[in-house]
């Protein structure tokens, strides 16, 4: 039910510790989450162009001005309240998601986006179609509402296998003077300040052919790579101790090498996963890397090469962001927390240092669903993150000099 204006105003200036769940129209929340679940946009192969026809059309039906950065088959939207260089706040969240995998891995149709009681099931439920149903909302909430500050809605590409998308709209200068960020990433309406970076390597090793039945004749590659993995993930790499971030990780994800059973390998390559924390920079880790197998004598036969990579992101605890968000969540959920860091990637780590927009991560949803078969987000926290981002955005709209 849409309110009259004169209504809206006068809840506008109330002590919005009061819940607004009367406000959220959650029929219409639910469509458009079903909608963009029902656009499939796995990624790869990266087919956003669906979802995003989706939203757009659904903002504009309702009065939302929106912009479009990069490629059709691939675009970005800009949703904004009014005019974009007088905003200070954006909401963001991206339109890919990763693929559904086995299909009889899922009990719910991946695209279809069943309801069973509380639960939303389908690709993208929590990570993040939900999330961004729950920003739009928001966005055509505080619309009715005719604050005079703006509100901006970012929806990204390709944010499942780089971040390409985030890094379009840095380039396109579109969001330049925009102070703050809130990410919809799922966190169970945790208030997250910071993530970890990450580094994508290769390890290659070159060896040489020969029979199986005479090995010694050969150098065997997958024998080199193993070593060599061993050496480059067997101790920490340095780092700065800080309580949100917690330590780095390494995770070996991909070993591929050899073409027979009875043919000694003449080549090899493992992916290795480096999650990056405070103090460690992706260009000074990839060095202490090659070093390592050069002081281990492997540098002829084996090199490491740099695949993909973004740094660590956190925004100071001090920052309106956090403060704002910390207090907008305890009033809808009645929980105070203490902040910390995403141990997953997101945006922020384009937007926060191509941009300098401070960012939190905070949406419904639980991590441990995004990427899993039977994928769900709750249809109560969803409404619950749309007072939320309603409290975050009402603050900075206080905020009019």
């Amino acid at each position: 039910m849409k309110l009259p204006f004169s209504v809206a105003i006068f809840l506008a200036c109330l002590d919005w510790s009061l819940t607004d769940a009367a406000l959220v129209n959650t029929s219409r929340v639910l469509h458009l989450v079903k909608a963009l679940v029902a656009a499939n946009s796995e990624n790869p192969p990266g087919r956003e162009d669906r979802a995003a026809q989706v939203l757009r059309e659904h903002v504009e039906e309702h009065s939302l001005s929106c912009t479009t950065i990069g490629p059709d088959e691939r675009p970005n939207l800009v949703v904004s309240t009014d005019r974009l260089d007088e905003a200070e706040l954006v909401l963001h969240g991206h339109l890919d998601t990763v693929p559904v995998g086995p299909r009889d891995s899922w009990s719910h149709e991946p695209f279809q986006c069943e309801q069973v009681g509380d639960r939303l099931y389908g690709r993208g439920a929590c990570d993040m179609k939900g999330p961004l149903a729950a920003l739009v909302e928001t966005m055509i909430t505080y619309a009715d509402e005719r604050h005079a500050k703006p509100l901006l809605m970012l929806a990204t590409t390709d944010e499942e296998s780089g971040s390409s998308g985030a890094d379009q709209v840095a380039a396109s200068k579109i969001l330049t003077g925009v102070r703050y960020g809130v990410c919809a990433e799922p966190t169970s309406l945790e208030v997250l300040v910071g993530e970890k970076g990450m580094l994508w390597v290769r390890v290659t090793a070159e060896g040489k052919s020969a029979h199986g039945s005479r090995p010694e004749e050969g150098i065997n590659a997958i024998e080199l790579c193993i070593n060599a993995v061993k050496i480059l993930t067997k101790r920490p790499y340095p780092f700065e101790r800080d309580s949100l971030m917690g330590k780095p990780t390494m995770n070996v994800g991909v070993i591929n090498g050899g073409v027979k059973i009875n043919v000694v390998p003449n080549r090899c390559e493992a992916l290795i996963d480096m999650r990056l924390v405070k103090g460690q920079g992706i260009e000074s880790t990839l060095e202490q890397m090659k070093n390592r197998l050069k002081e281990a004598g492997l540098s002829e036969r084996v090199r490491v090469d740099y695949v993909h990579g973004l740094p660590a992101v956190i925004t100071p605890i001090d920052a309106e962001i956090v403060s704002a968000s910390l207090e907008a969540v305890e009033k809808v959920t009645g929980r105070a927390q203490r902040p910390r860091a995403a141990t997953f990637g997101t945006d922020c780590s384009v937007l926060q240092p191509k941009i300098g927009i401070l960012n939190v991560i905070c949406g419904a949803g639980s991590i441990e669903q995004a990427h899993q078969p039977d994928e769900y987000v709750s249809v109560e926290q969803l409404l619950s993150s749309v007072d939320v981002y309603l409290h975050i955005a009402r603050h900075f709209a206080r905020d009019i000099s």
